[in-house]
């Protein structure tokens, strides 16, 4: 059945949602697709499109508007009914995200989306993968900075590696001009619900119910690290990265053992700071951030004031546009393996792993900037290279849809974003 729109971008008013119209106007292919922006407001609608024609000089004034509400079933099935790929914008996902993903998935719409939230995401995966898989559409989550950098980038570093791989221990950096940087509440908001309802998302059962095998791994393991410490090659202090990135990439892995037989290995995830100090600050803030949203009248006042609680890391504004534009990102992967590959998964080296790679990712502002082009970076992979996706439709993580002979890096670097393997590190960053 032919449908109107390639892309009906949803939650396009949002503060993220505004920017991915406008990378999209900015883009080479803003006149070569069909395309539509949907929300509750349609004067607010039209207020972003007059906006961004005059910010990207590009008219799309006269895009499409379609009134759909995640409170109104129907208006959510009619959208559906338009769109090859829905573009949900809408979060958090907790509250908002199952209904649209029903509604594509029943009406034949394939969609991705910006969750960070691991609950949410190996729940739609459990809820609906099958009949995704019936209806011939695809399902992918996570489909923004976080986690494409890091998804994409293990599994850049996997194709480029000589053999089998050990493990890889991942590392990202901020880094900000001088005009600082303030993420949009609505990430703290999700931040919030993730941390009071972790007790009751029943994720260990999800994860038994889609992940049923065990992968078996070797006795190789990534460094043990300390709660907070001084890498020895980035030379800079680092802590563990409590986002969605691990979730995310074990589960590529999972795929790739059960469909692909290829050989699992660990992955730990960290965030790179730019002195002792601040990593100090930030674990201090997470311990009192984490005990005091368990208890409903502490959460409310972090609810009420994002500004104040978290002394101006996130803003009802959110970041201004001097500041994005200052903002960038830098990834680095370190593998260590085996300059072997042993055909059977299910088989372990017995030699200690001696080869290393450096796998680098970088891109502009994480938050909106880069966001926006993985998202339509990923439902461009789905819209164009249908033949290099998994063959069924289905639930997927995105280095299980587009891992394989899709041109996803290629479009990821019209955005900005880039990855690339490195002979040592680079300190310039």
């Amino acid at each position: 059945m032919s449908r109107p729109y390639d892309l009906v971008i949803y939650g396009a008013s949002g503060f993220t949602g505004a920017y991915v119209v406008e990378a999209l106007a900015k883009s080479e292919k803003k006149d070569t697709l069909k395309w539509a922006v949907a929300g509750r407001n349609e004067t607010k609608l039209r207020k972003v499109l007059a906006d961004v024609s005059s910010k990207a000089g590009k008219n799309v004034r006269d895009v499409p508007i379609i009134i759909a509400d995640s409170s109104d079933e129907q208006s959510l099935v009619e959208m559906a009914k338009q769109a090859v790929v829905v573009v949900n914008t809408v979060g958090p996902y907790r509250l908002h995200g199952e209904a649209v993903v029903k509604a594509a998935v029943e009406n034949g719409a394939s969609h991705v989306d910006i969750s960070g939230e691991p609950a949410w995401l190996e729940k739609m995966q459990m809820k609906y993968s099958e009949t995704a898989k019936e209806k011939g559409v695809y399902v992918v989550g996570a489909c923004g900075w976080d986690s494409i950098p890091c998804d994409m980038g293990v599994n850049f570093l996997q194709q480029h590696f000589p053999g089998d791989i050990a493990f890889v221990e991942t590392f990202v950096q901020l880094n900000t001009g001088s005009s600082g940087y303030s993420f949009n509440a609505g990430t703290y908001q999700t931040l919030i619900l993730g941390l009071s309802e972790a007790a009751s998302d029943g994720l260990g059962k999800i994860r038994r119910a889609i992940m049923p095998e065990k992968m078996p791994r070797g006795p190789a393991r990534p460094p043990k690290r300390s709660a907070i410490f001084k890498h020895e090659g980035l030379n800079k202090w680092c802590l563990p990265f409590l986002g969605a990135d691990k979730s995310i990439v074990n589960r590529s892995r999972y795929f790739a053992y059960t469909e692909h037989q290829e050989q699992p290995f660990y992955v730990e995830t960290y965030l790179r700071l730019s002195s002792l100090f601040w990593a100090l600050m930030l674990v201090l803030w997470m311990m009192v951030f984490s005990f005091l949203v368990k208890f409903k009248p502490t959460r409310k006042f972090l609810q009420t004031y994002p500004d104040l609680c978290t002394f101006n890391m996130f803003k009802e504004s959110g970041p201004t546009r001097e500041q994005m534009d200052q903002a960038s990102f830098v990834y680095w992967f370190f593998g260590t393996g085996w300059e072997t590959k042993i055909s059977d998964p299910n088989e372990q080296h017995t030699d200690k792993p001696k080869s290393k790679m450096i796998v680098r990712c970088d891109g502009p502002d994480a938050g909106y900037y880069a966001t926006s082009g993985c998202l339509l970076s990923s439902a461009l992979t789905i819209l164009q290279d249908k033949n290099s996706l998994p063959k069924n439709g289905g639930v997927y993580t995105t280095a299980a849809a587009f891992g394989r002979d899709t041109k996803i890096y290629d479009r990821l670097a019209q955005f900005g974003i880039t990855f690339r393997v490195v002979d040592s590190i680079e300190q310039r960053h």
